[in-house]
């Protein structure tokens, strides 16, 4: 049985993911498919003060909801589609290949390259010293496109 495809996008708080969420909610209106939205939170080591970690952890879990919820509405109006949201936390490079290890029906990885000197940490990780180890395909689009100009990106190549 066919599944449809999905794209990942990573959830992050980079100024650049705005035109990633756009890239991807029209690609996948465009192919009848899904969205994955991750965001990744910063994992607490076992300390003496569990309770304090505990409250710490708590407040990233609840930060994180609040971000995929704000993208999934934002998806969910350009495009009419209810992404999948997902939250882990760990080391985000392991957790984005785990998580595109888990779900065959992810066929892309959708990433923004911030319009700098250097792309963004994820870009410059994953499409660099992690690229090999991919299930799938990168697709990086830069930050200083237009919305028409990502729309008909998106739109090309049904």
């Amino acid at each position: 049985m066919r599944h449809r495809s999905k794209f990942l996008v990573i959830v992050d708080d980079s100024i650049e993911l705005s035109v990633a969420i756009r890239f991807a909610a029209q690609r996948a209106k465009n192919t009848k498919g899904g969205i994955i939205l991750l965001n990744i939170i910063e994992q607490f080591d076992p300390q003496q003060w569990q309770s304090v970690e505990e409250i710490i952890r708590q407040e990233a879990t609840d930060k994180a909801q609040e971000k995929l919820q704000k993208w999934s509405k934002v998806i969910h109006d350009l495009v009419d589609i209810v992404p999948e949201v997902i939250i882990k936390e760990g080391i985000p490079s392991e957790k984005i290949i785990e998580t595109l290890e888990s779900d065959d029906a992810i066929r892309f990885l959708v990433l923004a390259a911030a319009d700098a000197d250097q792309p963004g940490p994820l870009v410059t990780l994953l499409a660099g010293q992690k690229s090999g180890k991919l299930p799938v395909p990168i697709v990086v689009i830069p930050q200083g496109l237009e919305d028409d100009v990502i729309d008909d990106l998106a739109s090309r190549a049904n």
